[in-house]
């Protein structure tokens, strides 16, 4: 296998194996929600290393440890910043690797939901400050002064009378068998010096001159390919197969039923495994298979469609209300209602879904890149019937991910023909099985109902989402969760609102996908908002305002934005603009769309994002990740969606499920509010408002209005 980190051999057996000077802090967030705990696991063998934050050894310095996979969210750098700040080193002297698998450690790693830094500041700053006293405590006891006497700057501890000082390498054997602090001081913000900078990244070398490792990359001596033939049908029964002219491909060694999990379903496949890729990937597409599709072929796009609006009239499940609507709605001078519509979308990473296992009797080993490290070692640990001690789980950089490796599936295929065969087994998905595989986002309609009074005023809203609900996929409960009404805004001050869902179960399974039904949820009712603002003949951003006024962050946001854009100067001609709000995992955010028109194309010019994520560790992280997301808003809002015919998707590859390349996207300016709040998410709230910031632009310009996505911008 393939390393991803740069250390010589002989490096890493001293680190791993020979006694010396090391110092280990390890933080761990109990699952039961109790109070953070710090321990040092060195003080129990006097001199071991145990993989944890902190490392300081004699000869290849300060190692900080990154306990969050990275999938170019930016935690590889963004963690041990918060670490490096309260332990005072420079960030750009110290080495950074991925830590161990190991919730005992580390607690829960998985990354999702942008929570990486909101679920982890604290905690990381604990770290790094009791590090710093512990390496306080063993210089003071050296010169046997007081601990206060003494204090640390630049990886040293110095006297403060005297002028004395103590590298931290010099420090780290005494370190190590004191235990750590508790309750550590931590700095004021103000004196910060490496949090809400942005150091260069030290992923981005490697990935750049080639040197990086994904999990595509890596391989294992022995290792067989597989390639699985599915259902094109979801949920379709295998009847039989014939792999004679598979197995007469050069290379093919087994062809394997096989089956993976998916959200209760039990999916069944046929594997083709060989000693190379092609000749897997070959000797599928020999293969004979017959499935059983039952009566699932009858559905369709416009069969679900017709499922859904037929749904709405359903009263559904209440999540949240105030006031009475229904009462205001009936006897309002200006009603409204209208319905917004959202496909099925893939995930799509760059890197295609990947696994490989090696089980064996007792043990049981994992290559890849995953969202979620030690869910994977519980599945394995399960699948295998062996200890999750047993199970170690070598993960690497994520080439994409938005969702879709936070699931076990596929890990679950190669687990279970490495079981079959006793050989390590890589899975490799296609392209086409990307696509057509799933989960997917979940399609949606929303329909929403407003009332405004005679001056224009808006007195009710009702948002109705009918949907599936990636929280209750299978069984009996017909009841829609909470879950499902993500990015619909009740902070503004409509004195009567109901938020609604009816669930409609199908057999196409879904997922968690980038900002969830945010995505979807956003679209509709800040498009729904526009239109009671243009019903009120009010300005959209105004009357955001006026519904805002008692929010402070929002205003500030809408504010900034304003003046960014020049929303208020005078549209030059043939040129329109569109702003739409939304909160996700904390972070709020304000999109500005500009388009403009030319020989009766309709262009998108500029998309400016105003979004406060409270206090920011590294702005350009930030930056960076609100860009991939209004990438991918804008892709999802008119490039590309997925339709069901005779029960299975149309969409095949990049043919003709579009990708935004670099020469079709227009300008994106990110501002990155200042301010004291407490840190939150930054992967997936800049997604969300892309598309209504856009479809309001549109109407502003055209005047159509646009309910319905993916839509054509050449025919706007």
């Amino acid at each position: 296998m393939k390393t991803g980190q740069k250390i010589k051999r002989r490096d890493f057996i001293r680190i791993v194996a020979l006694p010396g000077a090391a110092l280990f802090i390890v933080g761990y967030l109990d699952i039961k929600n109790k109070a953070p705990q710090i321990v040092n696991l060195s003080a129990s063998a006097p001199g071991a290393r145990i993989n944890a934050y902190v490392f300081i050894d004699s000869s290849a310095g300060i190692t900080i440890y990154n306990h969050r996979p990275e999938m170019g969210q930016g935690t590889f750098e963004s963690i041990p910043m918060i670490i490096a700040e309260e332990l005072e080193v420079d960030i750009a002297k110290v080495n950074i690797m991925a830590s161990p698998a190991d919730r005992k450690l580390y607690g829960d790693q998985m990354v999702v939901g942008s929570s990486s830094i909101s679920g982890n500041f604290e905690l990381m700053r604990r770290i790094g400050a009791a590090a710093k006293e512990t390496l306080i405590t063993a210089a003071s006891n050296r010169w046997h002064v007081l601990q206060g006497d003494c204090y640390a700057n630049d990886a040293t501890v110095i006297h403060r009378s005297t002028g004395k000082k103590l590298t931290y390498i010099e420090l780290a054997e005494d370190a190590s068998r004191l235990s750590p602090p508790q309750n550590p001081k931590l700095k004021d913000p103000k004196d910060f010096t490496i949090i809400g900078t942005s150091p260069p990244r030290k992923d981005i070398p490697s990935k750049t001159n080639g040197e990086a490792v994904f999990g595509l990359d890596c391989s294992v001596k022995g290792m067989l390919y597989a390639s699985v033939e599915r259902s094109p049908v979801f949920l379709g029964r295998l009847v039989s197969y014939d792999d004679s002219k598979a197995k007469a491909v050069k290379g093919v060694k087994y062809v394997l039923k096989t089956q993976r999990n998916v959200w209760g379903h039990r999916r069944e496949g046929v594997a083709v495994l060989a000693d190379t890729y092609w000749a897997a990937a070959q000797g599928r597409k020999a293969l004979e298979v017959k499935w059983d599709n039952g009566d699932l072929e009858s559905w369709s796009t416009k069969k679900i469609k017709e499922d859904y609006k037929k749904a709405s009239a359903q009263d559904g499940v209440i999540f949240e209300e105030k006031g009475n609507f229904s009462k205001v709605y009936d006897s309002a001078p200006v009603k409204i209602e209208v319905s917004y519509e959202t496909p099925y979308q893939a995930h799509v990473p760059m890197e295609p879904m990947n696994a490989i296992v090696y089980a064996k009797k007792d043990s049981c080993e994992y290559w890849g890149s995953t969202q979620n490290p030690n869910g994977f070692r519980s599945q394995l640990a399960r699948q295998c019937g062996i200890a999750e001690d047993n199970v170690t789980i070598h993960y690497t950089y994520m080439g994409g991910a938005f969702g879709r490796r936070s699931l076990t599936d596929v890990a679950e295929e190669a687990a279970d023909l490495s079981m079959k065969t006793g050989m390590p087994v890589q899975v490799v998905w296609t392209r086409e099985d990307d696509l057509t595989q799933g989960p997917f986002r979940a399609c949606s309609l929303n329909v929403c109902k407003g009332a405004l009074d005679s001056e224009g005023n808006p007195i009710g809203l009702e948002h109705k989402v009918i949907c599936q609900d990636i929280r209750n996929q299978t069984g009996d409960d017909d009841r829609a969760t909470d879950g499902i009404a993500g990015g619909i805004n009740t902070d503004y001050l409509i004195p009567n609102m109901v938020i609604k869902g009816v669930l409609r179960k199908l057999y196409i399974p879904i997922s968690y996908w980038r900002s969830v039904y945010h995505s979807t949820n956003c679209f509709a009712h800040e498009s729904f908002i526009d239109e009671l603002a243009v019903a009120a003949k009010k300005d959209p951003l105004d009357f955001r305002l006026s519904l805002l006024k008692n929010h402070e962050r929002y205003t500030a946001l809408l504010k900034a934005i304003a003046e960014k854009t020049g929303w208020y100067r005078p549209p030059q001609k043939d040129t329109g603009k569109g702003v739409a709000i939304v909160e996700r995992s904390e972070t709020f955010v304000a999109a500005v769309a500009e388009i403009a028109a030319k020989d009766g194309n309709v262009s998108v010019m500029k998309i400016t994002v105003a979004i406060d994520c409270g206090i920011v560790v590294n702005p350009d992280i930030i930056k960076f990740q609100t860009e991939g997301c209004v990438v991918m808003g804008l892709t999802a809002a008119y490039k590309s969606g997925l339709t069901i015919e005779k029960g299975r998707v149309v969409e095949q590859n990049f043919n003709n499920y579009a990708m935004m390349r670099i020469n079709e996207c227009p300008e994106i300016e990110v501002i990155v509010m200042k301010n004291s709040y407490d840190p939150s998410g930054g992967g997936e709230p800049g997604l969300p408002p892309v598309a209504p910031a856009l479809t309001n632009a549109i109407f502003n310009l055209t005047g159509k209005r646009i309910r319905e996505l993916p839509f054509n911008l050449d025919m706007v």
